[in-house]
């Protein structure tokens, strides 16, 4: 009897790394998520190979994120993918292997028309829905999987340009992947990231390139955002509530993680001792608000605040745009975050 052991997460890695080169290799360009998880999973990947020269066959537990912790993070998958296509025909052709690809797999795509509210109207968006069946035997249907993915479409010949088309969140989302010439593809800064490193030299660019990726990798990032719409508060909340449940660190925002205060004041939220670990463990947040003081409090009671604050999505009767307020009721100027960006 054969028996066949299935990693669903390595299934899922190696289906998107198809997909990624089946994209790129039409000229699409991919951005967000999948760039970021690449550049994490590939260095942690080193050092898993550097583990592993003494002895190959310790390279069978890659999967196993129970063995040597210290880099897990090896076994990274995106959650999905985004991908720009700079003309309706590159994407058409990109839909169709899509489709060719999934039937190989007992299964389909179903692509449905979405709306970009915060680019251009010359872009088009499509939100793609893989299903693929794995495993599938004669008598055994497989186990189903599903992948997704952004597709973004330019119907301009006059505007082209790369993702985050000057429109940038995260200074770790500037990065794209393209074809190169020299290898399958390449990973660098976007050229329209809206930041002054679209017309920063070289040598500057390459250093500060190398400085973001060295965030990234230590679960750090610069929250960027420059819209200044009615809703901008409610929309810079979201995705930084986002980023800060995949446990970054955003480090320009009016409130920081500390690992330890000497403050001997009650959280304002949950009003026990700042000092009482047993009841708050973990770190804490200090909010830059105040201009008279700072205040502490900690960190799971201040997440719950903040989500709850997003959510109310609070309009100031004179402005009518949407604002987030401490705990004390002072502004958190998410939108002005920028400014103490190392980008800009």
């Amino acid at each position: 009897m054969t028996k066949v052991s299935i990693i669903l997460k390595k299934e899922k890695r190696a289906a998107y790394n198809s997909i990624k080169l089946m994209g790129i290799n039409i000229n699409g360009i991919i951005f967000g998520g999948m760039v970021r998880d690449e550049i994490i999973a590939t260095h942690y990947k080193s050092l898993f190979d550097e583990h592993c020269k003494s002895d190959k066959k310790i390279y069978k537990k890659f999967w196993n994120m129970n063995y040597h912790v210290e880099t897990a993070k090896r076994t990274l998958i995106p959650n999905d993918m985004d991908i720009y296509f700079q003309n309706n025909e590159s994407a058409e052709t990109f839909l169709t292997s899509l489709g060719t690809y999934a039937s190989a797999f007992n299964g389909n795509i179903i692509v449905r028309n979405s709306i970009l509210y915060d680019l251009s109207e010359n872009l088009v968006h499509k939100k793609i829905a893989v299903n693929l069946y794995i495993g599938r035997t004669i008598s055994y249907v497989g186990i189903h999987m599903r992948l997704k993915i952004d597709v973004i479409i330019n119907n301009s010949a006059n505007n082209i340009i790369e993702p985050p088309f000057n429109n940038g969140d995260f200074t770790c989302n500037l990065f794209i992947m393209r074809k190169s010439i020299e290898n399958n593809y390449e990973i660098r800064l976007s050229n329209n990231t809206g930041t002054i490193l679209d017309t920063m030299s070289f040598v500057k660019k390459i250093n500060l390139q190398a400085k973001i990726m060295n965030d990234l990798i230590d679960n750090k990032t610069e929250f960027i955002r420059t819209c200044f719409r009615e809703d901008a508060e409610y929309i810079n909340g979201m995705r930084i509530l986002k980023m800060l449940d995949s446990n970054m660190k955003i480090t320009n925002l009016l409130f920081r993680e500390i690992d330890e205060t000497s403050s001997t004041e009650n959280c304002d939220i949950c009003q026990m001792s700042l000092q009482t670990q047993e009841t708050r463990p973990g770190t804490f947040i200090e909010l830059l608000t105040n201009k008279h003081a700072i205040n502490v409090m900690h960190k799971p009671c201040f997440l719950k605040y903040l989500k709850n604050e997003v959510y109310k999505k609070n309009r100031n009767d004179i402005t009518n745009e949407i604002e987030c307020r401490c705990t004390r009721r002072n502004l958190f100027n998410f939108k002005k975050s920028y400014n103490y960006s190392s980008v800009f």
